[in-house]
């Protein structure tokens, strides 16, 4: 059985990047609020919005640096718990029955994700999706299955359903152990 990081997945973002992920569109959102309400005075001029985007940017880098360190604490304390340091995870388990028999029962998986659904089967795949969570706007979940005699090798995959994903507190990391530990029981 392996685990762990996604080759060729992003590595996960450093507290600046998360800084700044999170600060400098707060600061730009509230930038815009101000000049909705009235902005720089009319004499003011276009030095006056740049004036405001500066401060607005400004303003934001105490928000971005809670965030970063609130928001990489948490992702920092979830890799140390599950050993995915991402938001892409993968693991490959053995299961004891058929390709076709793991297919035909991965719906049984779906029920164990929260907010889990089958959403579509193939030859040799099949793929889920995660509900909406506090913690997460869903998942794609992918299970790949490369058969071997009577037995199959199983591929699991989980990452965020929205792409920019920067933290997931170890959500997709618990998806994969959840239908790992599925596949190796399944009779």
């Amino acid at each position: 059985m392996s685990g762990g990081n996604v080759a060729g997945a992003p590595e996960p973002p450093s507290r600046m990047q998360l800084g700044l992920a999170t600060g400098v569109p707060f600061g730009l959102f509230w930038g815009v609020l101000v000049a909705l309400q009235g902005g720089p005075d009319a004499d003011a001029g276009p030095a006056g919005y740049a004036i405001l985007a500066a401060a607005s940017i400004v303003a934001g880098a105490p928000f971005g640096l809670i965030m970063a360190l609130v928001l990489g604490h948490l992702q920092h304390r979830a890799a140390r718990r599950t050993g995915v340091a991402g938001v892409v995870a993968q693991r490959t388990v053995r299961a004891a029955v058929s390709g076709p028999e793991v297919l035909a029962r991965v719906r049984e998986a779906a029920a164990l994700l929260p907010g889990g659904r089958l959403t579509a089967v193939d030859a040799g795949r099949a793929l889920l999706r995660t509900g909406v969570t506090w913690r997460s706007w869903g998942e794609r979940v992918e299970v790949e299955v490369h058969p071997q005699g009577p037995a199959a090798r199983v591929v699991l995959r989980s990452r965020p359903l929205v792409p920019f994903t920067l933290v997931d507190q170890g959500r997709n990391a618990e998806n994969v152990a959840r239908l790992a530990d599925w596949v190796a029981g399944l009779p």
